[in-house]
């Protein structure tokens, strides 16, 4: 969506300088402070796929072998295998015997992919919108690897990714939020979303992972390009895949106070002057109603997709909303 920021502070840096209070305890994420959360969760587990979405596209939770089992691949077959798993539609395409191949569910690599671009550096109250993309990450991270899952993950700001192979290690974990860090430590003001930035990361994406992965995907994803939907369809097909978008509440309700005036920078244009007299309802109205059309759209978009998508809202605590999504039980 077009970020929207108060014309006289623009800049969050600026904005968090000026604070009589400690709203923003820490502009940038702490590495101390992710770490932290290990202990916030030591008795929770990530939850089935179905736990969050009951409808299925058919793609590969159709391919459910029992329970604990998921599917991960069709490749040809070889001495050994099962012939009850055998792929007839793939046998006969090909001309050549293929297998349907599973893996146990304590095998799935767990994939967090954490947006730290512009348009997340803003922030109304608690926190800005990309510390709490990276305490998503970093919890999810924590309770697959207290589950004895391999854990991995994919980070990018607006100029460069950060790609960490799943590995059953803390100190793989921490280097995957150390190198988020860095691409968050490289943003100094607010941009806009721009669509690209999602697109070249899923197409990394399909490249690095493998078949029957959890992947989550953390930041905006409110304007996908259909090449992006391109790239999560052939995604999904062979893995669960869970999309949480953070919104600050600002972004979400206009405050009630007066005339205001703010920046709005959509994408590709110059910036905006807009001023809004916010204690106009008819006002307070359009502004509610133009955050919750484009995230209808994309609510939508990821349904068709077989894929939930949750709001994840910056100044409540991370652990708790996840905990009420049942994203870890």
């Amino acid at each position: 969506m077009w970020p929207l920021f108060p014309k006289k502070s623009v800049s969050p840096k600026k904005w968090a300088a000026e604070q009589n209070d400690n709203t923003l305890t820490s502009l940038y994420s702490q590495l101390d402070n992710l770490v932290a959360f290990r202990f916030h969760v030591k008795q929770k587990k990530l939850a089935h796929q179905n736990n969050l979405m009951s409808s299925s596209s058919g793609n590969h939770h159709a391919l459910r072998k029992g329970r604990g089992m998921t599917f991960s691949e069709v490749r040809q077959y070889q001495a050994g295998d099962d012939i009850r798993h055998i792929d007839w539609r793939v046998t006969a395409r090909t001309q050549k015997p293929h297998t349907k191949v599973f893996i146990e569910e304590h095998e799935r690599p767990v994939i967090v992919v954490t947006e730290q671009t512009p348009a997340l550096f803003f922030g109304s109250q608690t926190r800005l919108k990309i510390n709490q993309a990276l305490n998503i990450s970093a919890i999810l991270s924590w309770v697959a690897l207290s589950q004895n899952e391999r854990v991995g993950g994919l980070s990018f700001n607006h100029h460069h990714h950060q790609w960490v192979a799943p590995k059953r290690s803390q100190a793989t974990l921490l280097t995957n939020l150390q190198k988020a860090i860095q691409l968050q430590l490289a943003i100094q003001n607010p941009g806009a979303s721009n669509p690209m930035y999602w697109q070249n990361t899923l197409k990394k994406l399909n490249q690095v992972v493998k078949p029957g992965s959890k992947v989550f995907l953390v930041g905006d994803l409110l304007q996908l390009s259909q090449t992006s939907r391109g790239y999560l369809q052939k995604l999904r097909r062979h893995n669960d895949i869970v999309a949480l978008h953070i919104v600050d509440p600002l972004e979400k309700t206009l405050p009630n106070l007066g005339w205001l005036s703010l920046t709005a920078t959509p994408h590709h244009s110059a910036e905006q002057n807009l001023t809004l007299d916010s204690f106009n309802p008819e006002t307070r109205a359009w502004y509610a109603q133009r955050y919750q059309t484009q995230w209808q759209h994309a609510f939508k978009q990821f349904t068709q997709l077989n894929i939930p998508l949750l709001e994840i809202t910056s100044d409540q605590h991370p652990v708790e909303q996840l905990s009420r999504y049942r994203v870890i039980v």
